[in-house]
C-alpha cells in the first residue's frame, strides 16, 4: 500500500503542468506557473533533497575563446564559482553566506551591490523558479509574450530588497526559457538534462545588454550530494592574492577523488604510491601570485612543448590545514582537495 501510495504521488507531481494546461491559460496566477514550473523540474519534494550541487560548464566567449567555469554551492546556504583558462584571466567569486568576495586576477573585490548580491544568493539553488519560491519573490504575471519558437508565459519575479528578474516560460511544458536580469543582461535556457529526477541546464546563452553577443556555456557534468569542504567557500584574502610558502612547498595528500601523495619544492612535485616509491615527476612553474604549470618529466626529456602537455592549476583557497585548486588541460579539468602532510 505504500509503495501504490508513493508512486500516486509522484504521478500527481510529474503531471502537475498537464493538468494545469487542461485549465484556461488565461487564468494562471504568476504563482501557479512558477509551481508549475518547479513540477517540471522535477517536483519540490525531489529538487529539496538536493544539498549541494558541483557543475562544471565549458564555455565560448564571442571572440571564440574558452574557459571553464565551476560552480558549487550548499543549498541556500554557500556558493563559490571558478573561472579558468590558459588565455585570459582568472575569477573566483565567494559567498561564504555573510559576505561576497571576487578574485579578478590578483584584484581583491568586496561585492555589495544589491543585485550581485541577490544574483549569488539565487545561484545557491539550481533551478531558479524554486529559488524564487524559497526566497520568498514576490511574483507577478505580465500579459503572455510569442517568440518565432515558443509561445511564454511571462512572469517578473522581485525580491524583498526591490531586485526584479522578468521570466518568460513555455507554455508547453512551463519550463524556464529565458531570464532578463535588472542590468540588461539576459540568460537563454537553450537545451536541459534531467539528474536524478531534476533539471540542470546543459546549455546557456548569456546575453549582453546593447550588444549581439552571445557567451555560450555548455554542460561538462553536475554532481549531486557529494561532501563539499567549507573551504572553498571562504575567501583567504584580504587585499592581496597570494599563496603561503607552507601551500608553495611541502608534502600534501588529496582527500577526495582519485588518492594521491606528493611533495612539492620549488621546481617540481613528486608523486609516490603508497609504499613511499616514486610514482611520476612533473616540473612546476608558478606564472602568477597563485596559479602554476606542470610538465611531465617525460614530455621535458622528449623536448616536448606542445599545449597538451600543460598542465595549469589555481590555488582557489587555503587554510592552515591545506588547499583547494582547480585544473584544465586542452582536454579535461577537475578541482581537487588536497590537506598538509604534517
Amino acid at each position: 500500500m505504500m509503495q501504490m501510495t508513493r508512486r500516486h504521488i509522484i504521478t500527481l507531481i510529474y503531471f502537475l503542468p498537464t493538468l494545469l494546461f487542461a485549465q484556461s491559460q488565461d487564468k494562471l496566477t504568476a504563482n501557479q506557473i512558477i509551481d508549475s514550473s518547479i513540477a517540471f523540474c522535477g517536483g519540490e519534494a525531489r529538487i529539496s533533497k538536493i544539498n549541494t550541487v558541483q557543475t562544471t560548464y565549458l564555455v565560448t566567449q564571442p571572440d571564440q575563446s574558452r574557459c571553464i567555469v565551476d560552480d558549487k554551492f550548499k543549498t541556500g546556504e554557500k556558493y563559490v564559482q571558478c573561472i579558468l583558462s590558459k588565455t585570459n584571466t582568472p575569477q573566483t567569486t565567494f559567498f561564504n553566506g555573510e559576505k561576497i568576495s571576487r578574485i579578478d586576477g590578483n584584484s581583491v573585490i568586496q561585492i555589495t551591490d544589491i543585485s550581485s548580491k541577490e544574483e549569488v544568493k539565487l545561484k545557491t539553488y539550481g533551478q531558479i523558479p524554486y529559488a524564487y519560491k524559497k526566497l520568498k519573490y514576490a511574483l507577478t504575471r505580465l500579459p503572455d509574450h510569442k517568440f518565432e519558437n515558443a509561445d511564454c508565459f511571462v512572469v517578473t519575479a522581485r525580491a524583498p530588497n526591490g531586485y526584479t528578474t522578468k521570466n518568460f516560460f513555455d507554455k508547453k511544458n512551463y519550463r524556464l526559457i529565458m531570464v532578463m536580469y535588472p542590468s540588461g543582461n539576459r540568460s537563454i535556457m537553450m537545451d536541459y538534462i534531467f539528474k536524478d529526477g531534476v533539471l540542470f541546464d546543459s546549455k546557456v546563452g548569456n546575453g549582453f545588454a546593447d550588444s549581439d553577443d552571445i557567451q555560450i556555456l555548455t554542460l561538462l557534468g553536475v554532481h549531486l550530494n557529494e561532501e563539499i569542504a567549507n573551504i572553498w567557500f571562504n575567501c583567504p584574502y584580504s587585499d592581496k592574492v597570494y599563496v603561503p610558502e607552507y601551500i608553495k612547498i611541502g608534502q600534501f595528500t588529496s582527500t577526495n577523488g582519485d588518492p594521491t601523495t606528493f611533495t612539492r619544492n620549488k621546481i617540481s612535485m613528486v608523486y609516490t604510491n603508497s609504499k613511499g616509491d616514486v610514482d611520476l615527476r612533473r616540473f612546476l612553474a608558478w606564472v602568477s601570485s597563485d596559479t602554476f604549470g606542470l610538465v611531465d618529466e617525460q614530455a621535458i626529456k622528449s623536448n616536448d612543448k606542445s599545449s597538451k602537455q600543460q598542465i595549469l592549476i589555481r590555488v582557489i583557497s587555503w587554510d592552515e590545514h591545506g588547499y583547494v585548486c582547480q585544473w584544465i588541460t586542452d582536454n579535461n579539468t577537475d578541482t581537487q582537495d588536497y590537506k598538509l602532510i604534517k
